[in-house]
């Protein structure tokens, strides 16, 4: 037989496999999860966002802007946020651990409520 694996590059993928490892870590050492936050996507180098928007596509450029554009849910504070695909860019904020000079936003993506269960998180 042929054992196929879907969505199992970085995003999503890697990043949910990373995730769950270390929250079911985190749990089996008797501790509890208060907040969780996972940012996701490409990085070039400093010297190689030489663009204005200092991106460079790893996967569909058009791909890229149809996601620019979907619609969001997730956690903050314990509150619910819903973020309308027309307004997603304007929810951009700075991604200030690390990289300065890449200058990089993050932006919530599409519905992140699902994985409070799949985590453990609830």
């Amino acid at each position: 037989g042929i054992i196929i694996l879907n969505e199992v590059g970085l995003d999503p993928g890697l990043d949910h496999m990373s995730a769950k490892r270390l929250i079911d870590d985190i749990h089996e050492r008797g501790g509890t999860v208060t907040s969780f936050r996972s940012v996701c996507g490409g990085l070039p180098a400093p010297e190689a966002a030489n663009n204005p928007l200092k991106y460079k596509f790893s996967w569909s450029p058009r791909g890229v802007i149809t996601a620019s554009q979907n619609s969001a849910r997730y956690r903050k504070d314990n509150v619910i946020i819903e973020v309308d695909g027309e307004h997603l860019l304007q929810n951009a904020v700075p991604f200030s651990e690390g990289w300065p000079e890449l200058q990089l936003e993050c932006l919530p993506n599409r519905d992140s409520l699902l994985y409070e269960k799949v985590y453990g998180i609830e």
